[in-house]
């Protein structure tokens, strides 16, 4: 799409000075309310900045970000890189108590927020955030002090639910961003002529493809608000009406958007390339979508927010019926190891646990040594980490997912650990035992089993205790009780029994009669 051409960055600081002195007067962001040049992007950021340096916040200082995603929301992700400190994501549809945990578990000193007081004030109760900037706000001048960053220091946290409900942060540095921002550049051939689109919230790992590759290639980014994203028709038309070039989402909002959208009323013929992970995406409607989007070339991206992404796989046409879609090969900044159950190494075709070395991938989890040593291992004289995921590499050299090694699932592309949802059920004082489900019978869903069976009253109580402790996508939308729930042999809740159980009492439960 065009070359773009100036000194290459060494920090994520250097993104916006890499547009903004090439193209200032093109357009870098628009959000259908707000549209913003490179030149005043650059501008806003730096007035982000120069508030929080006057609010005290130093270099390495974790500053969280609770914004609603639009064009305000990308100038306060740079603005707090432009300070020097770490940007520290902060889902603001989540729990008070959730954001709490996260804003205190970074040690965050600082937020760049335009909530209300009121809902502000809910979250930052209890944390060590002693300054608030409102990127909306009046803002000093802009100042041009060197940040002093290099690229080995901290650049940003992403924080998921952790398996003992205490939030898991994955650090990357700016050298990682880079790199992952490098190879999507690379690999989609993205440049100044593009123009991005992507409606995933500032803490889920999508979202670094447009706020990162985006002003490396000079691309300009099409930001979906968070309200406009439940409305599948006028997302088609932000996308029409912006000719915006690349998609990247969950398979779902693809879906959503083929099957809810309008796409008819709307000329998405501009669509070149539609980018999807997060989960599988069933073949009957990937069919559906690329019939619906002619124009554009379908990538399947595969990737643990640990590496950003680390294969891919192009689909030349669409799938046959019920195929298993690779997630490809490796891509240009990834090298990719199966192990056996004995951590041996399989070459050739066969199956076990994928292990992935690169550039992309994360310094550590924050302030875990322990998860980090479980996950990365050192071999052949390479850091590598070990995804958990279950592959097989077929003859052509393809890998295809296979499953899990534990219990962390993924709906609608966000990444749940089953244990923390069985840790915010089991602090009731109903619950005795508890094991969380993801029932994939239609849309996926969040379910659970509980002993012992709680009335009706009991369960929406529960449902509403869970709503407190967790993000909205992992709470649990069923709950079934048991007297008891079935065990191993060493003791342990038999989750995949559960599941049968769960599923066999959920179809008697939906056959029964209304009374």
């Amino acid at each position: 799409m065009g070359s773009h051409p100036t000194s290459a960055p060494t920090t994520l600081v250097d993104l916006l000075d890499r547009s903004a002195d090439a193209r200032p007067g093109a357009m870098a962001l628009a959000d259908g309310r707000a549209r913003l040049d490179w030149r005043t992007y650059r501008e806003r950021a730096d007035r982000v900045a120069a508030a929080l340096s006057v609010a005290g916040v130093a270099p390495g200082d974790r500053v969280g970000v609770s914004m609603p995603k639009s064009v305000d929301a990308f100038v306060a992700v740079h603005g707090v890189l432009r300070a020097g400190a770490i940007v520290v994501p902060v889902d603001r549809l989540a729990p008070a108590e959730y954001g709490r945990s996260v804003l205190i578990h970074s040690g965050a000193c600082a937020v760049v927020s335009s909530q209300p007081p009121d809902r502000l004030a809910e979250v930052l109760d209890g944390t060590d955030v002693t300054r608030v900037v409102d990127p909306t706000g009046d803002l000093p001048a802009p100042v041009t002090a060197p940040t002093g960053r290099r690229p080995d220091d901290d650049a940003y946290i992403i924080f998921t639910s952790g398996s003992t409900g205490r939030p898991k942060g994955i650090v990357h540095t700016h050298a990682s961003a880079l790199a992952y921002a490098d190879a999507a550049v690379e690999t989609y051939d993205l440049g100044p002529g593009d123009v991005l689109t992507n409606i995933a919230p500032l803490h889920f790992d999508q979202s670094t493809f447009e706020l990162y590759a985006a002003p490396l290639a000079g691309s300009a980014t099409i930001v979906v608000p968070d309200g406009l994203a439940r409305f599948p028709a006028s997302v088609a038309a932000l996308v029409a009406d912006e000719r915006a070039t690349v998609w990247y989402s969950v398979p779902f909002a693809i879906s959503q958007l083929v099957e809810r959208g309008a796409l008819a009323e709307h000329d998405v013929s501009s669509l070149r390339w539609v980018l999807y992970g997060g989960e599988p995406f069933p073949p009957a409607a990937l069919r559906r979508a690329m019939a619906a989007i002619p124009s554009a070339r379908f990538s399947n991206v595969y990737g643990p927010a640990e590496l950003n992404q680390c294969t891919y796989h192009h689909l030349d046409a669409p799938p046959p019926d019920e195929m298993a879609i690779p997630i490809g090969r490796a891509w240009s900044a990834a090298q990719v190891m199966l192990v056996d159950d004995d951590d041996r190494r399989i070459d050739g075709t066969g199956e076990g646990e994928l292990l992935v070395a690169g550039p992309t991938m994360m310094r550590a989890y924050w302030n875990a040594p322990d998860l980090t040593g479980a996950a990365v291992v050192e071999r052949d004289g390479a850091r590598w980490y070990r995804t958990g995921d279950r592959v097989r590499r077929r003859p052509d050299g393809d890998l295809v997912f296979q499953g899990r090694t534990d219990h962390q699932v993924k709906v609608r592309g966000h990444r749940i650990e089953l244990e923390a949802v069985d840790a915010a059920l089991a602090d009731h004082p109903a619950v005795e035992a508890c094991a969380a489900l993801v029932d994939r019978r239609g849309d996926d869903r969040v379910v659970a089993v509980v002993a012992p069976a709680p009335d009706a009253s009991t369960e929406r109580d529960l449902i509403r205790h869970a709503r407190a402790r967790l993000p909205g996508y992992a709470v649990p939308t069923r709950i079934v009780g048991l007297g008891t729930l079935p065990r191993t042999g060493t003791g342990k809740v038999d989750r995949r029994a559960a599941e049968r159980i769960y599923i066999d009492l959920d179809d008697r439960r939906d056959d029964d009669p209304a009374p």
